[in-house]
């Protein structure tokens, strides 16, 4: 990630953008190009990013009504053509046809084949309260976590296994409690409770831990298990008829070339039923599961780019530090992040 300036003076004082540096990057670029990324600088003008382009033309409110505003229900926000002003849109979508025509959602999101929920919504998901860090005994190199993010949206009444009927669940924040680790003992008595039911009128889960997951299917069975999606914020009545369930999961879990090499190109979220307690969802007939949720494939294509890219981003970086890091670290990393391990992958 960019150095901050007063970073960047401190290590300036210390030479380390002097020859050595030079000697990094070079190593970093190296490394990088054996990645298959191409480390340039690409210095060019708004005129030449719009060459061949048709000229802008802005529409007036009334016709912005008209043509993307005029839905029962409610409209999308993010850009379209002819706004000048809009909600920047960092997510993928997936929409029923039914979805779209109650909230005006741009054609190109529409799939009839989403099965099981009104929309998805995708992410790659940055904490910002936990920024974690390593020191070699000259620099500092730091990074937030990130995680696969999904935003389901489900018609009332949707008979989801919940552990506890609630209109409202939501994970607490807790940004300094990042600051205080439990020791291991504390850490493993904590798991082996029961969680406490709540004495408050908004629980903090209401599904069982790791009872959701992500996973490749294939003849009417789980062939990928990908990561399990922890619960973030479930919401009753988020539109008319609209309840919202939010769940996270771990990146990296869609680069695995023996998975890859099987040609998987459906996927599903699934949740178990309660009490489950299946150590892998690999081979499970997806018969046994509770409830699910139907990716479209043209949709896991773009989850799965989505991801890979991510991975991209953390070795192409302009910042001296994070060249560095690649140079050294490179290809430990990618072995790593090809063969991680999780409580429910294979």
């Amino acid at each position: 990630m960019p150095l901050s300036k007063n970073k960047n003076r401190e290590l300036s004082s210390m030479g380390v953008f002097s020859s050595a540096f030079q000697v990094h990057w070079r190593r970093a670029a190296m490394c990088m190009a054996a990645l298959g990324f191409a480390v340039t600088a690409i210095s060019t003008s708004v005129a030449a990013q719009d060459a061949g382009k048709e000229p802008f033309q802005r529409l007036n409110e009334a016709e912005i009504k008209a043509k993307y505003q005029h839905c029962p229900d409610g409209y999308y926000t993010g850009p379209r053509p002819g706004k000048g002003v809009y909600t920047k849109d960092h997510f993928l979508w997936v929409v029923t046809p039914e979805f779209a025509e109650r909230y005006c959602i741009p054609q190109e999101f529409v799939s009839k084949d989403l099965k099981g929920a009104e929309a998805v919504a995708f992410t790659v998901s940055e904490n910002r309260d936990e920024e974690r860090c390593s020191y070699n005994g000259v620099e500092e190199r730091c990074g937030f976590p990130k995680s696969l993010r999904f935003e389901l949206y489900f018609k009332s009444g949707t008979p989801l296994p919940m552990a506890i009927d609630t209109s409202i669940a939501m994970v607490p924040s807790l940004p300094s409690a990042y600051m205080i680790a439990r020791s291991s003992k504390r850490l493993s008595e904590a798991l082996r409770k029961d969680a406490p039911k709540p004495k408050r009128e908004i629980p903090v889960k209401a599904f069982e831990l790791s009872q959701i997951g992500i996973s490749g299917i294939k003849d009417g069975k789980i062939v990928w298990p990908i990561t399990t999606l922890h619960e973030q914020t479930y919401f009753v009545r988020v539109f008319e008829g609209i309840d919202y369930l939010a769940v996270e999961g771990s990146t990296g879990m869609f680069t695995n070339p023996r998975r890859e090499a099987q040609d998987v190109r459906k996927f599903v979220i699934s949740f178990d039923k309660l009490g489950d307690r299946s150590r892998t969802n690999n081979g499970r007939q997806l018969s046994e599961f509770a409830y699910l949720v139907e990716l479209p494939e043209s949709f896991s294509d773009k989850i799965r780019a989505s991801s890979h890219l991510h991975l991209k981003d953390q070795f192409v970086a302009a910042d001296g530090a994070l060249a560095r890091f690649c140079a050294e670290d490179c290809g430990k990393r990618i072995e790593l992040l090809q063969n991680p391990c999780h409580r429910r992958s294979a």
